[in-house]
């Protein structure tokens, strides 16, 4: 149904719906704040003109927080109530980072109403109202307002879950944000790479909550990331799981959607793609299906080291899918995949040359082939984009170009010493996890929080430990992707736009966002000078009409076969671009780089 009315029931309740949560979340946020006060019995000093960190240090006079902290709970005045009494560094700790992440919540709550509003309200218009936007073929109005609707729908409920999870439960933190906050430490310790290089903002925000699998929310409207750890993953103390170390691999496609060269200022993306076609890699090869996931699994090898390997050697195994050997058309082939993430941390070398992680490369290896009981390298594989099937070995090998292109982008992630020794010259993989094990979450990780249990805070910086992230509005963000006017733009283009290039759900095994979305036909593409030949492949011979469109240069084909069939768009320019196809059940694009 295409109902203009109904859309506009459907956000306004959605609308509604978000700003109670708002009023829920300030009302959680206002709790935390009274508990942080009353750790150190300064309810009574804090007024409307007091921040809490005015009024905390009115309460203790001379002393610091810190040394306040440091005293036993008897020496404690008797009107803190008994659970907050024994409150430790650690504990307050706890407190001060589920307030941050909380306040985070409130204005990504703010962020996310006044960008779907934004954007419902253009959609409106432009299809029912002024009816100025221009639509594709085969691609109705309605599945860009579906679109719209589920993605405000998915982030408020992740929102909801994230602030759920951080509620105290008479006064004392829960088993759930305890796992939360881990999660929060080393994705902020994940980020800092990206931040340190100047690929990403210095104050990106990472909200972590739990759900079923691992998973990274990319979101448009504010510079943050929304990643869930499994509940499967939480256990009792203060070391993280090994589940906890899919979280570099999230940061990625963090940084793959909305990294920016420091010194070229152009989007990372367009730096890999060149840097690709300068190694050779042009469009419509297969290897640029794996791009991203490769790019991923390459951050998160170069900052936690050979126990990344091991960590998806155990995912896999517990994800025996039935794509475990098949090109799903974005992930490497699971059965190989392990392989290939070696010979990724195999170019982390010293300046002679030698290999780092050489001997824990050769038993990750081994410990693979062990467990498949045979050797992929020399097993065959069926790769889309190509006639004849593959042997392990000549993927991986033909991999290396793209896993250059990678480093070239982003020279300052590899590592110029050994960093690890998890295994300790022993043959037991199962030591790279002792070591991650063993890793304590820092009391002193947040230089501000320092300052304030020091008492040495100026009131300015203090303030800025709650301090607030830019909202991105709607317009602004379609021109910086999309870098046209959105009234020029096509519904297909539209749904790209919405499903994908920063608001999308990705994950390090299933599939995520729309670059492959279980449709009929796959896509290639093959520049020659200023001209783009797209080649449609219908997977499941059943006779189709695939309506094509260049989105730099607004040219549209159809493809109509049961088969293979193709077309070409010409002067497309030197840049490059994307190919958008949709038909009646589908929308996913291919990308093709720059002449």
């Amino acid at each position: 149904m295409d109902d203009p009315k109904d859309w506009q029931k459907r956000i306004d309740s959605l609308q509604t719906a978000v700003a109670e949560t708002q009023s829920i979340v300030e009302e959680v946020w206002l709790d935390h704040g009274d508990d942080v006060l009353t750790v150190f019995d300064a309810n009574k000093m804090s007024t409307a003109m007091m921040s809490p960190f005015q009024a905390i240090k009115v309460a203790l006079g001379n002393e610091t927080p810190r040394q306040f902290l440091k005293k036993s709970a008897s020496a404690r005045p008797s009107e803190i109530p008994h659970e907050l009494r024994d409150f430790t560094i650690r504990d307050f700790y706890q407190l001060v980072q589920e307030t941050m992440q909380i306040n985070n919540c409130v204005k990504l709550l703010e962020a996310l109403k006044n960008f779907s509003k934004q954007g419902f309200t253009f959609f409106m218009d432009g299809y029912y109202h002024k009816k100025n936007l221009p639509v594709a073929p085969g691609c109705p109005p309605r599945s860009v307002m579906r679109t719209i609707v589920n993605q405000v729908s998915f982030d408020l409920s992740v929102i909801q879950d994230a602030v759920n999870q951080r509620r105290r439960l008479l006064g004392r933190s829960t088993q759930q944000s305890r796992a939360v906050a881990m999660a929060d430490q080393l994705a902020n310790m994940a980020l800092g790479m990206a931040v340190d290089e100047g690929f990403l903002p210095e104050d990106t925000a990472v909200v972590t909550y739990l759900a079923k699998n691992i998973r990274a929310r990319l979101i448009p409207y504010f510079d943050a990331l929304l990643i869930s750890i499994a509940y499967a993953s939480i256990q009792n103390g203060i070391h993280p799981s090994r589940d906890y170390l899919a979280i570099p691999h999230e940061i990625g496609h963090h940084l793959y959607w909305n990294g920016r060269h420091p010194r070229k200022d152009i989007e990372l993306r367009e730096e890999l793609l060149q840097n690709a076609a300068n190694a050779g890699i042009q469009a419509g090869d297969w290897r640029l299906n794996w791009l991203e996931e490769i790019f991923c699994d390459t951050y998160a090898l170069l900052l936690a080291g050979p126990v990344i390997v091991l960590d998806f050697q155990d995912m896999l195994d517990d994800d025996m899918s039935s794509h475990f050997r098949e090109d799903t058309d974005k992930h490497p082939i699971p059965e190989i995949r392990p392989f290939i993430q070696t010979n990724i941390l195999r170019r982390a070398k010293d300046e002679d040359g030698n290999v780092f992680y050489a001997h824990e490369c050769d038993k990750l290896d081994e410990n693979w082939r062990k467990w498949l009981a045979k050797h992929p390298l020399q097993s065959s594989y069926n790769i889309r984009g190509q006639a004849q099937p593959m042997t392990g070995q000549a993927i991986v090998t033909a991999i290396e170009p793209l896993i250059t292109a990678i480093l070239d982008t982003v020279p300052g992630f590899v590592p110029d010493e050994r960093e690890y020794d998890g295994m300790e010259s022993s043959n037991d993989v199962s030591k790279l996890y002792q070591e991650f094990h063993s890793y304590i979450m820092p009391d002193d990780d947040n230089e501000l929080v320092n300052l304030f249990l020091d008492g040495t805070g100026t009131q300015k910086q203090l303030d800025t430990i709650l301090d607030s992230y830019s909202e991105v509005p709607f317009l602004t963000h379609i021109r910086e992707v999309a870098k046209k006017k959105p009234t020029e733009i096509d519904t297909a283009e539209w749904l790209l736009l919405l499903r994908s290039f920063g608001w999308s759900d990705e994950g390090p095994l299933g599939s995520g966002g729309i670059t492959s979305n279980g449709a009929t036909f796959n896509l290639s593409a093959a520049r020659v000078n200023n001209n783009v030949t797209v080649t449609v492949t219908v997977t499941n011979n059943i006779n189709a009409t695939v309506n094509l469109k260049c989105v730099r240069t607004n040219q549209t084909k159809s493809v109509t076969t049961s088969t293979t069939g193709s077309c070409t768009f010409n002067n497309v320019g030197s840049s490059g671009g994307q190919v958008i196809a949709t038909n009646s059940t589908q929308n996913t694009f291919v990308t093709y780089p720059a002449a």
